[in-house]
């Protein structure tokens, strides 16, 4: 063969390789969609074509490799934002609650199904794993964790998309009878994810737990923090010490990403960033980082 036909070649098979990241890093992010549903005008927000249009160009300006998402109905309205041209989904097996209530600010509308899941680029190599369902408390409307295995060079890094309970978001409703069962509920559903990150640590897998915990973490002596990363086994929290700005009311992230297993030394440098907000919609803003996989 000629030396023009070998480079035509190596070409061909360079371009055909599966491929993990840029230079074997992985952009990893989390976003709270926002009842996202697969139908226009359905569920909490209704939203229209063009904000599912609005929404899949924000994704784009993520520039990630995997995104964990919370509160989207199904597989095909991920791919409303994810097309299936360039990502492959993953969305948790819980089923729908057989009687949704009626949304609360738009009481002509039901509340759709709130799973989470992963959108993974087309190239990144992975598989699934069962769903983390004790975080379900008990209870048809608290959402299963999706869970999922990167591999790349001989490296595997787990990831774990959550969605806690909401109402228990720091200190003040620690301190509220009224909010007494939400806050408990919030606490087994902690105790899962310490329980799930102690058997990763005593395998030696890297882990990140990332998705909307629902809690302000990086609070200074937030018990929640405390059960998950104790003083024997810390864990790495990417917000801490970082500026909150996707909305002046709240004082700090309820938006996470927890690193642990290893996986601190994957973490490139620096890298954590959280998106701009920029309308009305998510109510939430994406947070990301990149992971090192080999040398």
């Amino acid at each position: 063969m000629r030396a023009s036909g070998w480079v035509m070649l190596v070409w061909l098979v360079l371009a055909l390789a599966p491929q993990t990241g840029s230079g074997d890093e992985l952009r990893i992010a989390a976003w709270n969609l926002e009842h996202l549903d697969d139908s226009d005008g359905a569920g909490c927000v209704g939203r229209s074509d063009a904000d599912y249009a609005i929404l899949a160009r924000r994704i784009a300006e993520l520039d990630a490799d995997i995104v964990a998402f919370q509160e989207v109905e199904n597989e095909m309205a991920a791919h409303r934002v994810f097309p299936a041209s360039d990502w492959h989904v993953e969305v948790s097996r819980r089923p729908p609650m057989e009687n949704s209530p009626a949304c609360w600010d738009r009481p002509q509308a039901e509340l759709g199904h709130l799973a989470t899941g992963f959108a993974i680029r087309r190239g990144v190599q992975y598989r699934r794993n069962g769903d983390l369902t004790s975080l379900g408390a008990g209870d048809a409307f608290q959402r299963w964790a999706t869970d999922i295995v990167v591999t790349s060079q001989g490296l595997e890094l787990r990831l774990l998309s959550v969605h806690l309970r909401t109402g228990c978001w720091g200190a003040a409703q620690d301190g509220d009878s009224g909010s007494a069962e939400v806050c408990a509920t919030l606490h087994s559903q902690i105790e899962e994810l310490k329980a799930w990150a102690d058997v990763r640590r005593a395998k030696a897998q890297p882990f990140v737990i990332l998705g909307d915990f629902n809690r302000r973490l990086t609070l200074a002596g937030d018990w929640a923090w405390r059960m998950l990363s104790p003083t024997s086994a810390p864990l790495l929290l990417l917000t801490k010490d970082v500026p909150f700005r996707c909305d002046p009311r709240f004082p700090a992230f309820i938006d996470h990403m927890v690193a642990g297993g290893g996986a601190q030394t994957m973490l490139a440098p620096g890298s954590f960033r959280e998106a701009p907000r920029r309308d009305p919609h998510p109510d939430h803003c994406a947070i990301s980082a990149v992971f090192r996989f080999g040398n």
